[in-house]
């Protein structure tokens, strides 16, 4: 739970240096608690798809 907010975090803390950032919203909190790591990067697979 607390890695995948942390990771959530962190891609957000870095999107000045690598221009990729997760919204937080309701479900990307809800997918990075459930999912962790791997759910932060379902989230960043999916925006990359659909950008």
């Amino acid at each position: 739970m607390a890695s995948g907010l942390l990771t959530l975090a962190g891609v957000n803390l870095l999107s000045g240096f690598t221009h990729v950032a997760i919204p937080v919203s309701l479900l990307s909190v809800f997918t990075s608690v459930i999912g962790g790591v791997p759910g932060v990067t379902l989230l960043l697979f999916l925006q990359l798809i659909w950008q």
